[in-house]
């Protein structure tokens, strides 16, 4: 049997905030040079494991100097593309043939 894992929101906030970083080339040790955040703790967190308020993702988001809503808009596109495609399908209907003619 298969199972499907699908990953909370922490995790998908945290995997954004980690993808983002690793594309700046920072390590967690450049993180903690230049903000008052903890590497074990900034770990944690970008590993689902703990849970982090809107402003600790404020605070990351500006030492890694981007905009928060980048961490919404990477973390949550997934969803965002369904919801989409979901709405377009409510109002389109499933496409239909008309084999008569």
């Amino acid at each position: 049997m298969t199972s499907h894992y699908e990953p909370n929101i922490y995790e998908k906030i945290g995997g954004a905030l980690k993808s983002i970083r690793l594309e700046k080339k920072m390590t967690l040790k450049d993180i903690e040079a230049i903000s008052d955040l903890a590497g074990p703790t900034i770990s944690n967190i970008e590993r689902g494991k703990q849970n982090v308020s809107i402003g600790w993702i404020i605070h990351y988001c500006n030492a890694l100097q981007i905009n928060p809503t980048d961490v919404f808009l990477r973390a949550f596109k997934d969803d965002f593309q369904t919801q989409q495609l979901n709405k377009m399908y409510e109002r389109f209907g499933p496409y239909e043939t008309d084999e008569t003619e």
